[in-house]
């Protein structure tokens, strides 16, 4: 049963991913269909070829993880949120496109890949924040801080504080919003 359902939201998600439902009032559609998908609040935003997936869906659905989202989230085109571990999104959240967002990973070993366990971990990004474009979140982050800024094209591999602007491969502190 957990396929199917995990099917069935990964074809709604393409469905009302279509350029079609970028034009009014499409667009209130394709947001109703993520609010009734997925645990979100008022006014959320999605672009078009997003996809919020449980990428290790084979799981025990009592030890998977779930993805909540605010108030007031703009998620802009082609994001793929991995919600394995949990992803908590707060109110007033910004997301630029072709962002990703990882909430597990592999365990690397000697053995045969086949062989190879998961490692799931959980991420807030707290509320206000703003994750530029082309930006990777790994699975080793736990939080985004509130207000918290992450450039255009960085890779964010560790925590990152409450209002504070990080960039680069590997993201690293830039400086404090004022």
């Amino acid at each position: 049963m957990l396929y199917v359902t995990e099917f069935l939201k990964r074809f709604l998600q393409w469905l009302f991913g279509l350029g079609l439902f970028d034009f009014p009032p499409f667009n209130l559609l394709r947001n109703f269909v993520y609010s009734m998908l997925f645990s979100t609040g008022r006014k959320l935003s999605v672009g078009r070829a997003c996809r919020f997936i449980r990428a290790d869906f084979t799981l025990d659905p009592r030890a998977a993880g779930s993805l909540k989202i605010g108030h007031r989230v703009a998620i802009n085109y082609n994001v793929e949120i991995d919600y394995s571990g949990g992803v908590a999104i707060e109110d007033d959240v910004w997301i630029s496109q072709n962002v990703l967002i990882e909430s597990h990973t592999h365990v690397v070993s000697g053995r045969p890949k086949a062989e190879w366990g998961l490692s799931r971990s959980p991420l807030l990004i707290a509320r206000d924040a703003w994750i530029g474009a082309n930006a990777v979140i790994m699975d080793s982050v736990k939080v985004i801080g509130e207000g918290a800024v992450v450039g255009a094209g960085a890779v964010v591999v560790h925590d990152v504080p409450p209002r504070s602007v990080v960039g680069g491969v590997p993201a690293r502190f830039i400086k404090m919003r004022e």
